[in-house]
């Protein structure tokens, strides 16, 4: 079974002690788990600055088919990442198909009075964006869900004190999912699967900061069809990331 892992990074970490740093690492420790392909960041992008993050970020990761980039992005009222149109223009350039949000550690509200010219201009693309749930709270998911339907908002890094409030807005937005990478709920695969079906939960494992054997487990132990769990492992990523409406400057 192809595994494509919605949530991973690469670089140096501040604090944490983590089992790789660079891309070569990150590759071997895929071959290792058996994941195909990975959706990747920049550590330095999330902790330092997240332009000169997504710069290295793409310098690492060329002539690297495995690893697609993952862009951290900022609100635009700072000036740090340009101007709406001209944040498109560099995500198609460069063929980046998902962003990463950080509103706590980058301190700013996903609020429409500061992020609405970032969010509208992603929705309007129909982008991918993370976040862990960390670095928001409920209340702010559900409402960036209802402003801009046609993102794909993918929430990581759910514990299993989280389902309720991931149940109570699935049933309002249709946008929202979110990945394995802690999804530690007992039967809490085969309860969604059972309740809302295949395509609102991403295979995800969070490396390097969680280890990723708990993620696969979840694929690969859960008792469903394996129409399903295809569509978890690699399936539902691909589709959403084959949403995004590049435009012709990212069509290669």
């Amino acid at each position: 079974m192809r595994l494509f892992d919605a949530n991973c990074a690469v670089g140096t970490w501040p604090s944490d002690r983590v089992a790789y740093e660079t891309v070569d690492e990150l590759l071997a420790e895929m071959d290792r788990l058996g994941i195909e392909r990975a959706l990747v960041s920049h550590t330095l992008a999330q902790h330092f600055d997240a332009p000169e993050g997504n710069r290295i970020l793409m310098q690492v990761l060329a002539g690297r088919e495995r690893l697609l980039p993952c862009w951290t992005v900022l609100p635009l009222s700072c000036g740090e990442m340009g101007s709406a149109q001209e944040l498109i223009q560099d995500l198609a350039g460069a063929n980046v198909r998902a962003v990463r949000l950080y509103p706590r550690t980058h301190s700013y509200s996903l609020d429409i009075w500061q992020c609405g010219d970032l969010l509208g201009a992603l929705s309007e693309r129909r982008y991918v964006v993370l976040i862990d749930i960390d670095q928001t709270d409920w209340s702010e998911v559900g409402r960036t869900c209802a402003a801009y339907p046609d993102l794909s908002l993918v929430i990581t890094q759910l514990g299993y004190r989280q389902f309720r409030f991931l149940f109570g807005l699935w049933a309002q937005h249709p946008n929202l999912y979110c990945d394995l990478s802690n999804f530690s709920t007992y039967l809490g695969v085969e309860e969604v699967l059972q309740r809302l079906g295949s395509d609102r939960l991403l295979f995800g494992s969070g490396l390097p900061t969680l280890d990723a054997g708990g993620a696969i487990a979840r694929v690969f132990y859960t008792r469903a069809p394996e129409s399903d769990i295809e569509a978890i492992a690699h399936g539902n990523l691909e589709r959403l990331l084959a949403r995004v409406q590049m435009g012709k400057e990212g069509a290669r």
